[in-house]
């Protein structure tokens, strides 16, 4: 693989950071804390360059709060500044990670995501009669902190970016316990290793992405198994035969092992393709795709909610059509004639009729 060099200066650079700024502030320009450091912005620049150029800065603490759909996580908001430092490292970083990435990881990237990883999947599903399914257990809170680095150190060889590197990963705040033994530990391993990235870092959403990377390799050029699909720690496997990809889950297991993760024991599992696969939102078959009942039933809770809002005058119309025109884009990627209809009989904004 190669090494790439003299790329600090890039991250530091004065456009960089002014870029950086800018990125960092879309859409939420209306938040108090974007704006008073767009009041200062050059300020704040000027003085967040002079600690990356001197190699003293340090992220700040984290605001943190727990959410419980999809299931319960930790969510954590990096101080804005580092906001802006996340954005100046990953506008250097992003084009280089993304041209090692695997083809068929689809999270974080330009002209990927949960559709295309969907139509991927669709594909594969049409070409083969089994796929082991299968997601890694508490991904985020169990990623390596040294491994991870080692990752970093194989593709980067300029030694200020790495420190910088090691500075964002070392920052991250503590996350949920996960004391997973692995071959080689002993009774302390565990508990001696800093683990977790904090979900809600621009910087983790790459990180982690990075951190499967070789994992992806693996298995199909390793292993050679070439249908597959990955998005964040979600992933699907086809074959051709069915013990054969239940032969796999001990080689699965033992991949993951390497990185100190474990596939969710309850979420992986042989299935035939004809009977659908759940991912990235949707149920899908070879030949068609449905929005998941979980997701339907969310989001009609949270149209009440918004209706509340409106009516108590706490949010305009706009900002409704907004939230509300996301999910339905969502949805609209399936085959969801059917979802319209019904969710039109119990559409709460006559609102949006009259607009």
């Amino acid at each position: 693989m190669k090494r790439y060099a003299d790329l600090f200066e890039s991250v530091v650079s004065w456009p960089n950071l002014v870029q950086a700024a800018r990125n960092a502030a879309k859409g939420k320009l209306r938040r108090p804390v974007v704006g008073r450091f767009e009041f200062r912005r050059e300020w704040e620049l000027i003085a967040l360059q002079r600690e990356l150029q001197a190699q003293t800065y340090r992220p700040g603490p984290f605001r943190t709060h727990r959410i419980s759909r999809p299931k319960t996580r930790l969510i954590s908001a990096a101080p804005y500044r580092d906001r802006v430092a996340h954005h100046a490292i990953m506008n250097v970083l992003a084009p280089i990670l993304d041209r090692h990435f695997h083809p068929d990881c689809y999270a974080c990237r330009a002209g990927k995501g949960t559709h295309a990883a969907s139509r991927r999947l669709q594909h594969l599903m049409g070409r083969y009669p089994f796929a082991l399914r299968a997601d890694v257990r508490q991904f985020f809170p169990s990623i390596d902190h040294d491994i991870l680095k080692d990752t970093f150190r194989r593709l980067i060889k300029d030694r200020r970016l790495l420190t910088l590197l090691d500075t964002v990963v070392d920052g991250s705040n503590a996350q949920d316990e996960v004391n997973d033994y692995f071959p080689g530990d002993d009774l302390f391993t565990p508990f001696e290793r800093r683990r977790g990235l904090p979900i809600g870092n621009l910087t983790s959403q790459w990180f982690a992405n990075w951190y499967l990377n070789s994992f992806d390799h693996a298995v199909t050029s390793g292993l050679g198994f070439g249908g597959y699909v990955r998005y964040c720690d979600d992933f699907v496997i086809f074959g051709h035969d069915r013990q054969q990809l239940i032969d796999l889950r001990h080689r699965v297991d033992e991949l993951l092992a390497g990185l100190r993760l474990r596939a969710h024991p309850g979420k992986t599992a042989v299935v035939p393709t004809r009977a659908g696969i759940t991912f990235v939102g949707y149920r899908t078959w070879a030949h068609r795709r449905e929005v998941r009942g979980a997701n339907i039933r969310l989001f009609l809770k949270r149209c009440r909610l918004l209706k509340r809002l409106l009516d108590a005058g706490k949010l305009t119309i706009d900002e409704v059509r907004i939230r509300v025109m996301g999910w339905c884009g969502h949805a609209a990627q399936a085959d969801s004639l059917v979802l319209f209809a019904r969710l039109a009989k119990r559409w709460p904004f006559t609102e949006f009729n009259s607009r």
